[in-house]
């Protein structure tokens, strides 16, 4: 249970209570005593309390390639598609010999602890040199849902598209926000958003385009994923992420590099750590293919 205190020069008085509790499913719920309304940096700072709960939590969890997850199984037809859509990812390499350019998904392995990357997929949307002339790679967990969206946390953005998840893309980038969509280019119905992503079919920003592309029903709000935050990596710690580690079976495990379909980075119903799973099972199809 957490306090929320109003401090002058002669006293600190208790204005407010919350407590995070977890529910059967494995999620976090938020309870204020008395209710109140809060600000959006005060949305920000709990969707990131949120996000360390769930964290706290899977890190005492088995790392397991197949997570459990509370939504419907796919039905027959829908996992049909889904196959399909499997078909379509690209393996570009592991470890020293991966394939590192904007457009790609990097894998993490199971080893991996860092905070932000652990069971995380990163979509790589921008390389390029700093001031500095040193090599900068940036890039979005495209699995790690907060609990809110995005017209909560950016009132701006209204219409069809304002109950889109906002999701956290990484550490770095001051709270800044961005979009990524699949309705860009030439014959795209958002404008503004500059060249495609590589060849990944994704584009990035068109904010006020997209919103009128929405509400016209031109485009479809599930081609939209908001992010706030991303990561970014030197070449130097690339170089030493991408070292593997021989796990306990004695098999090498690395970061590794996949083109997949826009669907599944764009993809918003997702938890935690989801499409890393379906990744991993999907690189482990592809090596015992």
């Amino acid at each position: 249970q957490i306090q929320i205190h109003r401090r002058t020069q002669s006293q600190s008085t208790t204005v407010a209570s919350l407590r995070i509790a977890s529910t059967p499913d494995g999620n976090f719920i938020i309870h204020f005593s008395p209710p109140m309304m809060l600000s959006p940096p005060c949305y920000l700072l709990l969707a990131l309390l949120l996000s360390l709960c769930n964290d706290i939590a899977s890190a005492f969890c088995p790392s397991n390639d197949v997570m459990s997850s509370s939504r419907p199984r796919f039905s027959p037809l829908s996992m049909a598609a889904s196959n399909d859509i499997s078909s379509k990812i690209r393996f570009l390499g592991s470890g020293d010999e991966a394939i590192i350019r904007p457009g790609v998904v990097l894998v993490a392995p199971a080893h991996e602890y860092d905070h932000f990357l652990m069971k995380s997929a990163v979509f790589v949307y921008a390389i390029g040199l700093d001031e500095n002339e040193d090599m900068i790679i940036r890039g979005v967990i495209i699995d790690h849902p907060t609990a809110f969206t995005i017209s909560e946390m950016s009132p701006n953005v209204m219409g069809s598209l304002s109950d889109n998840l906002m999701f956290r893309g990484g550490r770095s980038g001051a709270d800044s926000a961005m979009l990524l969509h699949s309705v860009g280019g030439d014959d795209g119905h958002v404008k503004g958003t500059g060249e495609m992503i590589g060849s990944s079919g994704i584009y990035e920003g068109g904010v006020v385009s997209a919103m009128e592309a929405a509400d016209a029903g031109l485009a479809n709000p599930d081609q939209f994923k908001f992010f706030f935050n991303y990561m970014q990596f030197r070449e130097n710690e690339l170089d030493d992420m991408f070292k593997g580690v021989v796990d306990d079976d004695g098999k090498l495990d690395e970061w590794v590099s996949l083109e997949v379909p826009p669907e599944y980075v764009l993809d918003s119903d997702v938890e935690r750590g989801e499409m890393w799973s379906k990744l991993r099972n999907t690189i482990r199809e592809i090596r015992q293919g």
